[in-house]
């Protein structure tokens, strides 16, 4: 979506290259050149041009370019430690797939972040770049890892709601090869419905009054056919975007209430019986899903209100912005969901002592050591209490222990 409108905002300003000029103007005969580009979107600065330029400045130079670096090297982290724990489970099966969709996420980025420097910096050649890079970039490969995630978060906060409310039978409706499976067609799905968009626009020849031959973007095959792609835009950010993020809200939102009645309920119980408080586990997996959840909700809000602004507003289309304050949202998105896609490692390991524990086997030898001790320790004091537990009482299964021991596989975080 970004680089689309990137393109869009590129062609609509005829002051960025001598020779450009606005084809989305004229929308009956786009490869006709429209003199009155500036006339028609004299509106269209709403924000002074020059703030935008030194916002886009220090957004891709001073925030974008750094949070991409640290993003490519925080996934790759993630892959590992996800990959050398051991068994891996269906959660880990999905959490490997946002990984590889973040890391692609982040490598379109970067290319973004280059087209903008050279649009910044080298303005006679941004026309150049605009035309090499928005079909099948722009239009169809820039978007693309962004959907495949939020289709992915989605599938795995549905496992999680599994495992919090069918505890018992999540390993017989979860399964590995199921989650296996989902994590390939998805975004297969994804990549099918997103196709249409690469007849959106087309590079075409013109022949000028001068005689000069220059390229234009005009409206493709598809871009033509305005009705039947704007009823196509309207399903596909429905499907794409809205309804995973519902999906996921819902499904988090259910999780934390369960999470915190049974937290409850065990804490009156423990305090009655044995007088302990709810364990450390019990809290990380509750505080896991609320950073997770509010992370994803913050960082998807800016471009998801630059999309409810498109579609409501009479003035402007899939193809044409009434305002530069869809760039400035758009700008605003790249930055939110770069550093969603950026940040996950961290809340990895800090916020989850299993992945934490992964990432000390890969430092070395000292953090090894550490670890390992601690697990030992932590089992054999969880032997012994369960050992007491079963001479006192019988074993209670009205209630499931979020915090279950992580190889189960019946409890996954």
């Amino acid at each position: 979506m970004f680089t689309t409108e990137s393109s869009i905002d590129f062609a609509g300003n005829e002051n960025s290259t001598t020779n450009s000029t606005n084809v989305f103007g004229n929308y009956e005969n786009s490869t006709t050149v429209s003199t009155e580009a500036g006339s028609s979107r004299s509106n269209y600065y709403v924000i002074d041009q020059s703030v935008m330029d030194i916002f886009k400045k220090i957004l891709v130079c001073g925030i974008i370019s750094p949070m991409s670096a640290f993003g490519i090297v925080g996934n790759i982290l993630a892959l590992l430690i996800l990959i050398r724990r051991k068994p891996i489970n269906s959660t880990t099966v999905v959490l490997i797939a946002i990984a590889i969709a973040d890391l692609a996420f982040i490598a379109t980025t970067i290319v973004n972040v280059v087209s903008l420097l050279i649009r910044i910096y080298y303005p006679e050649n941004a026309k150049e770049v605009t035309m090499k890079i928005i079909i099948p970039f722009s239009v169809y490969l820039s978007p693309l890892p962004g959907r495949i995630s939020n289709w992915l978060v989605a599938l795995v906060s549905l496992e999680r709601l599994i495992a919090v409310t069918r505890p018992f039978k999540v390993k017989q409706i979860c399964t590995k090869k199921l989650m296996i499976v989902l994590s390939i067609v998805l975004p297969l799905s994804v990549a099918i419905l997103t196709s249409p968009k690469l007849w959106l626009y087309e590079v075409k020849d013109v022949t000028l009054p001068d005689g000069n031959v220059t390229k234009i973007i005009a409206l493709g095959f598809i871009g033509r056919q305005k009705q039947l792609f704007e009823v196509y835009y309207l399903v596909s950010e429905t499907l794409l975007r809205f309804v995973p993020m519902g999906v996921i809200i819902v499904s988090n939102a259910v999780i934390i209430c369960v999470t915190c009645i049974q937290a409850k309920w065990r804490r009156h119980k423990q305090n009655y019986v044995m007088g302990k408080q709810p364990s450390t586990d019990e809290r990380q997996i509750t505080k896991t899903l609320l950073t997770i959840t509010c992370i994803f909700i913050v960082c998807l809000l800016p471009s998801t209100i630059s999309r409810l602004m498109v579609l409501f507003d009479a003035n402007s289309t899939y193809y044409k912005y009434s305002s530069n304050v869809h760039s400035l949202l758009s700008f605003i998105g790249l930055l939110t969901e770069t550093t969603n896609s950026s940040i996950n490692f961290v809340i990895y390991v800090t916020m989850n002592s299993a992945y934490r524990r992964q990432l000390y086997l890969i430092c070395g030898k000292r953090f090894k050591t550490k670890a390992i001790s601690n697990t030992v320790f932590s089992s054999v004091a969880g032997s012994a209490t369960s050992v007491n537990k079963g001479q006192n009482s019988h074993i209670n299964l009205s209630t499931t222990d979020l915090s279950t021991v992580e190889s189960s596989g019946d409890i996954h975080m």
